[in-house]
């Protein structure tokens, strides 16, 4: 009888390969000072008056909506490798996992990027820039 023999970093790498997002990619986040909450979800990182950075949860997290402190399991000046070990925690000690992190030109674009995409999930139209409709 044959049998696999794996060691405790095989499997968590298989594990990790599991739960990690598919299109997983680096971003350099510079010199976080700030953050506005957009809902439970969603927050946006200043990194100064020209960067931000859109992080999207995993699933909702209880406090974000009442703008509550958080905290990050990352140095304000890093680079995120693999943004799904890294989560938010807010006052009341909740960890809540972090999805994605991309850049977005301001806290405009983040929130249309957010009603874009939940459109998409509702498979509603989507309003384009040349004031045409797409259906999702």
């Amino acid at each position: 009888m044959n049998r696999s023999h794996f060691t405790m970093p095989a499997i968590l790498a298989s594990l990790l390969a599991f739960s990690a997002p598919a299109a997983a990619e680096s971003i350099r986040l510079q010199n976080v000072n700030g953050y506005t909450v957009i809902d439970d979800s969603h927050i946006v990182l200043n990194g100064g008056a020209r960067r931000h950075y859109l992080v999207t949860l995993r699933q909702r997290c209880p406090g974000l909506r009442f703008g509550m402190e958080v905290g990050l399991s990352f140095p304000s000046t890093t680079t995120l490798h693999t943004p799904f070990l890294e989560y938010v925690y807010t006052a009341d000690d909740f960890r809540c996992f972090i999805d994605t992190v991309e850049n977005v030109d301001n806290l405009d674009a983040a929130r249309a990027l957010i009603d874009e995409r939940a459109a998409a999930e509702d498979g509603q139209e989507i309003p384009m820039s040349d004031g045409t409709a797409e259906q999702s």
